[in-house]
Formats: structure tokens, C-alpha cells, sequence
């Protein structure tokens, strides 16, 4: 199949929503080993779909959800600016964003003070400095934080900071089994600061292997969780509400992860994304993930504007 006519665009986010929870009760396996048997445990598992994928032509500041197929660009592949005049505080219409369209590598001269740019320096960077963004961004933008934890069948669980009314979504951007809430702050300083207070004491780490989580059973996330969770939570002084939360893997079938460079110049459906992964179905009937880490903020995609949401 032919790529599609189409514009060079940038690929701004993958836009996911999450339906509403239901209550499963996980039991534990036959002859589990006495000790570590929880008995039965509940779980709030919520469902996600892909409702499009964020996209900016080139040399434009407009951005339109995009659901048509897609194909890859040409490299070299040009990162660009991350500012976008969306709010900090609470959810938005990301089509109604304006980006900015200058080449850079995280942001450009012009936005490396702004608001957006300190948001991203606090939670991305493990410096003083990435401290000194979070008081900042504590005196001008008013919201609630919680840290959570995940497990993803590592060695030791993933802990992280996000924006309270953000967090199923977050959740859903990373590979995991099962999740926890281990704090609930209304400042941005005191949650980054327990998140590296958690990881510093060795309890859980703050990256991990990005990798697509393909045994999710649950039960066996809860044990290797419950415990550092609880330990978190007495070591920031919070309440832990022991509940777990999970979003489902939208996909029945193991895809092959692939690399760009293993991608061809056909066209592709883009069929769903889960745990930092697109998901896509090329001619022949394959269902492929690739990182979305690789493809954001650059130029990589080429759309068809005639299919644009």
C-alpha cells in the first residue's frame, strides 16, 4: 500500500481517554506460597481507547486531532519547541492549543523561562535546580499532586509525580500492572520532593526499562507492591488508602515492537496506544507498537489533511 498524499507534521500528544472503573476481585493462585497470600483483593480496572493523535504541520502553530492512517517521514527527524499556551491547572481541549513551531530541543530561547518550561524542568530533572522550578511553579499555579506507585514487574516499583486530575491518564502513558496512590499534596515542591525522598531511600526507582507489560496478573503486582507502597507511604507520612487501580492493556493479541528504522513507507492504521506505546496495523494484518518517545516532538509523521477530526 502507497503512503498517503500528505503534509509533514509533528506529533504533539496521543490523546487517550479513560471510561469509567469497575470493581474486580483478583483471588490468589492455587498453592500460592503461605505468607505472602492476601487473600482476595480488589482492583478498580477502567478501560482506555485512542481517541487521536495531536498533530502540527509544519511551520503552523495550530494543532488538529488527526485519526487517518499515517505514514513515517524521511530522516533526519527535526525535535521542536514543547511550549503549548495550555493551562498547568486543569484539563483542556488540546486541539485548541497553539504550539510553538520553532526547532529546539525542549524549548526554544523564546519559552525556556515560561511556566510550561519550569513544569517540565521540576518533574524531569533531579536538581536543585529542578526544586527551584517546583517552588515556582507552586507560586503561580494553584492545583492538587499526588505521587503514585506502580509495579511493572521490576525489580522494584516506579515511582512519580502528576497533576491530581491527570493521573488515570498518566497511569495509562506507562507500562504497568498495577498502580497505588501513595500521597496526595496541594504543592508541586512537596510532591516531587516525596517522590525523590521515596527513590533516594531505595524503595522504588523513578525510571525504569521502558518495556510493554504483556503478563499483567494482578494479583502477583499487588504482592510486590503492597509492601514498598505501605513503606512509602509511613516514610511521607500519609494515610496509604491500600487501593489499587489499573488500566487494561487495549490489545488481545502480543504486537512486534519494532524501531523506526524498521518501519517502511507504507501506510499505517493506528489502531490504539497504552504504556508509552502506539499501536499500529500495517498491510499485511501485523499489529506493531513503537515507542512514542521516539516520534513526540518531531517532525515524524506525514498525514493527510483530508482526514483530519
Amino acid at each position: 500500500m502507497s503512503a498517503p498524499q500528505g503534509t509533514r507534521a509533528i506529533l504533539r500528544l496521543v490523546k487517550v481517554s479513560v471510561g469509567e472503573g469497575g470493581k474486580e476481585t483478583v483471588e490468589p493462585p492455587k498453592g500460592f506460597l503461605f505468607g505472602l497470600d492476601l487473600g482476595s483483593v480488589d482492583v478498580t480496572t477502567y478501560a482506555s481507547k485512542l481517541d487521536y493523535l495531536l498533530v502540527q504541520p509544519e511551520g503552523y502553530s495550530d494543532v488538529f486531532g488527526y485519526k487517518g492512517k499515517i505514514s513515517f517521514a524521511e530522516k533526519p527527524w527535526t525535535s521542536y519547541c514543547q511550549w503549548h499556551d495550555g493551562p498547568l491547572d486543569e484539563a483542556d481541549d488540546p486541539t485548541r492549543r497553539l504550539y510553538c513551531p520553532v526547532p529546539a530541543d525542549t524549548f526554544c530561547s523564546k519559552h525556556r523561562r515560561t511556566e510550561r518550561a519550569a513544569y517540565t524542568l521540576c518533574l524531569d530533572s533531579r536538581s536543585e535546580k529542578a526544586l527551584d522550578a517546583c517552588k515556582y511553579i507552586d507560586s503561580i499555579v494553584k492545583t492538587e499532586y499526588v505521587v503514585y506507585m506502580v509495579d511493572y514487574g521490576g525489580d522494584k516499583p516506579k515511582v512519580g509525580t502528576t497533576r491530581k486530575f491527570r493521573l488515570l491518564e498518566r497511569i495509562s502513558e506507562q507500562p504497568h500492572i498495577v498502580a497505588t496512590v501513595i500521597y496526595e499534596t496541594d504543592s508541586l515542591f512537596d510532591a516531587r520532593r516525596a517522590e525523590m525522598k521515596v527513590s533516594r531511600e531505595g524503595i522504588a526507582v523513578e525510571s525504569w526499562r521502558h518495556k510493554i507489560v504483556f503478563h499483567q496478573d494482578l494479583y502477583f503486582g499487588i504482592t510486590r507492591l503492597k509492601g514498598p507502597a505501605e513503606k512509602a507511604s509511613r516514610l511521607l507520612g500519609f494515610q496509604w488508602p491500600a487501593t489499587f487501580f489499573t488500566i487494561k492493556l487495549p490489545l488481545n493479541e502480543r504486537p512486534l515492537v519494532v524501531e523506526p528504522d524498521q518501519l517502511g513507507r507504507e501506510s499505517y492504521d493506528v489502531i490504539g496506544a497504552w504504556g508509552g506505546f502506539l499501536f499500529l496495523k500495517n498491510s499485511r494484518g501485523q499489529t506493531l507498537a513503537i515507542k512514542t518517545s521516539y516520534l513526540m516532538h518531531k517532525n515524524s509523521l506525514m498525514v493527510d489533511l483530508r482526514t483530519k477530526s
